[in-house]
């Protein structure tokens, strides 16, 4: 095997790490805000509808931006735009660690699902760029793995450090999460091209009206999968560790790890998948 093959092979095992590490951060972001649902009722006196609707205001924020930002990616290219949705999830994160009331928690959540909505068509532009053909498959395995991995975290992550210290801390402390694929993607942005590789095939594609892929079942058919399983994991995921704490009188402690053996569950059966 020639030295050229080698570095080729590390590059692209290097870029699957980074562009998975942001995956995983933006997964981790999913769970900011609602894993210290118990501490913000606590502090602001919240009810449960307005705790979901600061769920409500990401991922509607998020699901919407999605379909926009894959146009963005296509204009300003997807190394820019997932740097930029990282950077939003700092401000987000800061802003809830200053929040001073209601209405700042929204903007917080705001902000947050604006930074989550350009992660995927970013992630597999990168991800369809700078690997070839033959590890495609696996690179896609690990970015799926490593949002399940971001899910799992945050829970323990936020509850622990606000148990410890406080949950303005913890916020502090998810904003330094944001900012570390931050610097690597700049340390290492040789690595993570926004050029297309050579000699897979996929190089010089021709490619058809805007709106051409809303003709195809197969993106409507994973529309509709995402969907359902968005439905049904939302409310486990978002309001698991609260709920276990006020009807089972759990520790928040205790809720936060029994969502995060959950989440790891899911990762160690993709894993086997």
């Amino acid at each position: 095997m020639s030295a050229a093959v080698v570095a080729a092979g590390r590059r692209e095992i290097e870029a699957i790490a980074l562009v998975g590490f942001g995956h995983g951060v933006s997964h981790f972001f999913h769970l900011m805000i609602p894993s210290l649902f118990p501490f913000l009722m606590r502090d602001f006196g919240l009810s449960f509808t307005q705790l979901g609707l600061l769920s409500g205001v990401f991922f509607t924020l998020s699901g919407v931006g999605q379909a926009l930002a894959g146009f963005v990616v296509d204009r300003l290219g997807a190394r820019r735009v997932l740097l930029a949705g990282l950077t939003l999830f700092a401000a987000s994160a800061i802003v809830l660690a200053v929040a001073p009331s209601y209405p700042a928690l929204l903007l917080a959540a705001t902000i947050a699902g604006i930074g989550n909505c350009v992660f995927h068509p970013a992630d597999f532009t990168l991800l369809n760029r700078n690997i070839s053909g033959p590890r495609l498959g696996h690179a896609f395995s690990v970015h799926g793995l490593s949002g399940n991995l971001g899910w799992a975290l945050a829970p323990v992550f936020m509850t622990g450090i606000a148990v410890a210290w406080h949950w303005r801390a913890a916020a502090f402390a998810a904003a330094a999460v944001a900012v570390a694929p931050v610097v690597l993607f700049w340390l290492r942005r040789d690595v993570v091209a926004d050029v297309p590789v050579t000699g897979d095939g996929r190089k010089g594609e021709t490619r058809g009206s805007t709106f051409a892929f809303l003709g195809s079942g197969a993106v409507w058919m994973c529309f509709l999968f995402f969907l359902l399983v968005t439905v049904a994991f939302a409310a486990l995921q978002n309001f698991g560790p609260s709920v276990l704490h006020e009807v089972y009188g759990m520790s928040l402690a205790a809720g936060a790890s029994a969502l995060t053996a959950f989440l790891l569950g899911g990762a160690a059966g993709m894993a086997a998948g």
